[in-house]
């Protein structure tokens, strides 16, 4: 009776615990401006919510600080607009409406609002496990792997698309288990929402859509669920998905864009595999940490034992949980299959992209381990209940004592670092220029400073890039209609003799010891008038 009532009371517990976690992990860096691994992503999606709050929240139009794309011409060539293609930026939005309502535009707003999402994803993932293994403790357990995952960790209060995303896509499958068991309609269709909308804000999470849809016909075919009920709610989420992907390509023929938007496979199989040893040297152990890993074996081992265990002593017997179980291991397989080729498609991207982990196998791997728990028996009686809860409590603090120190080495602070240098000398750069009476609609040439919109955010201006050291590059946006070039003091003092013929067609504006200003010599009188 008391387990029954702990079991009632388990998703207060769960939540409650969570949050807690979530805080635990997070609330260092709750205020932390995008740096470190991926600076460069996580500052263009930050760049985003600031461009909805300058382009009057027209959703349909996202853009950035940057008037020289990435893409078609690698920075090249100057657009008319900071308008760019990129994935649904539904969670964008909702930061610039909170940023607009309360007028302050600090990182804390995003990494509060990722890390409310993250939470929630969290939590559905607890229900999801919950409604397979029925066992509040196990989906507790696959709750805190997920949430010290180092990867998932770094990035769970951050900029990226892949939180919300895996969030719509754990409580799609939450709804969708849940279908399997109710077989009511609007479940599904609720299903169907979240993985719709999973689908938007992260193109490769297409492969859960897909083989949900793919799976829920087999079903058709087996006659375990009907088809014409569920043809309209398909039929949308198609629509829809197709209308916002022709719209994205439109966006990027008419602006370009910053958002990779094409698929890079490796050149050859001997390329692939190289590609596949360097991500698993760079973030083998950034995946999941040593102490996941030895949990899962151990996991692994205790359920095949159980598993082997069970068919000697009860054999021939079979039962509908068995047959429930079956249909999510095939689903899984097909989810697994399915990112199996997003990464041959994409195989450029995971040597150097840690957080494609997260848009790719994290969900299908947490689903595989629930599945595996699931074979175990169920912690039914108060003192196994405790024993196993003692048990699971130990691995959960090793691995949030593990992932506050892997935290520290994804964040450590290198004084050389570019993206670190950039925010170091262009903060406080917005009151400087507007002390100098320089317009918020001037247009301003960064040189040499990294990532590309963090300047701008910094500035809250608008302009052009050249973060890399290419004549090139440098030379083409030396043509572009700029109203001032600005470079840091420290890296003006290393390169102003390598570049001393940019120099000389410049007229020295002003600088505060930490971010020079010039302007073109043709240019001087008007720009200080």
């Amino acid at each position: 009776m008391k387990y029954e009532l702990l079991n009632k009371r388990a998703w207060v517990i769960a939540l409650i615990f969570i949050v807690f976690v979530g805080l635990l992990i997070q609330y260092p860096y709750m205020n932390e401006f995008p740096s470190f691994i991926h600076a460069w992503s996580q500052a263009d999606r930050y760049s985003i919510a600031i461009g909805f709050i300058n382009n009057d929240f027209d959703l349909f139009h996202p853009e950035t600080l940057i008037y020289n794309k990435q893409f078609p011409h690698r920075w090249n060539y100057a657009f008319d607009s900071t308008i760019t293609s990129v994935d649904f930026p539904i969670l964008e939005y909702i930061v610039a409406i909170i940023m607009k309502i309360t007028g302050i535009t600090s990182p804390w707003i995003f990494r509060t609002c990722t890390l409310l999402v993250a939470l929630l994803g969290m939590f559905f993932l607890y229900k999801l496990s919950f409604l397979i293994t029925e066992d509040w403790i196990k989906s507790l357990l696959v709750t805190m792997i997920a949430m010290t995952s180092p990867i998932y960790a770094y990035y769970f209060n951050g900029f990226i698309p892949g939180i919300p995303a895996l969030t719509f896509a754990i409580i799609a499958l939450y709804c969708y288990v849940k279908y399997l068991n109710n077989s009511e309609i609007r479940t599904f269709c609720f299903s169907l929402l979240f993985i719709t909308l999973s689908v938007l804000t992260r193109m490769s999470f297409a492969v859960i859509w897909v083989a949900l849809l793919g799976f829920e016909f087999l079903r058709i075919l087996r006659k375990e669920s009907t088809f014409l009920d569920k043809l309209l709610p398909v039929a949308i989420s198609i629509l829809v998905f197709l209308s916002y992907y022709l719209w994205n390509k439109h966006l990027a023929a008419e602006n370009g864009t910053l958002f990779l938007g094409k698929l890079l496979p490796a050149n050859d199989w001997a390329d692939f595999w190289d590609r596949m040893r360097a991500a698993k040297e760079n973030w083998q152990y950034h995946y999941f940490g040593k102490i996941h890993c030895r949990l899962f074996l151990i996991i692994l081992v205790s359920s095949i034992s159980y598993l082997i265990y069970r068919k000697i002593r009860f054999k021939n017997v079979e039962n509908a949980q068995d047959k429930k179980s079956l249909s999510l291991w095939i689903f899984t397989a097909i989810v697994l299959f399915g990112y199996v080729l997003f990464t041959i498609a994409m195989a450029k991207q995971f040597p150097n992209h840690d957080y494609y982990f997260i848009d790719t196998y994290f969900l299908p791997l947490l689903l595989l381990f629930v599945l595996i728990l699931d074979v175990l028996p169920k912690v039914e009686s108060y003192k196994s209940g405790i024993i196993f809860f003692i048990i699971s409590a130990i691995f959960v603090v090793m691995m949030i004592i593990n992932v506050s120190e892997t935290q520290k080495t994804r964040r450590r602070i290198d004084k050389g670092r570019a993206s670190e240098r950039t925010i170091k000398n262009y903060q406080g750069s917005e009151q400087y220029l507007d002390s100098l009476g320089v317009s918020k609609e001037a247009k301003i040439l960064s040189l040499w400073s990294y990532p590309q919109n963090t300047p701008f955010i910094l500035m809250n201006r608008k302009g052009f890039t050249e973060m890399w050291g290419r004549k090139e590059g440098v030379d083409t946006k030396m043509s572009f209609d700029f109203d001032y070039l600005i470079v840091e003091n420290e890296i003006y003092e290393k390169e102003k003799r390598t570049w001393k013929y940019i120099f000389d067609d410049l007229e020295y504006y002003s600088d505060n010891g930490k971010i020079m200003i010039f302007v073109k010599k043709e240019n001087d009188d008007l720009n200080k008038n």
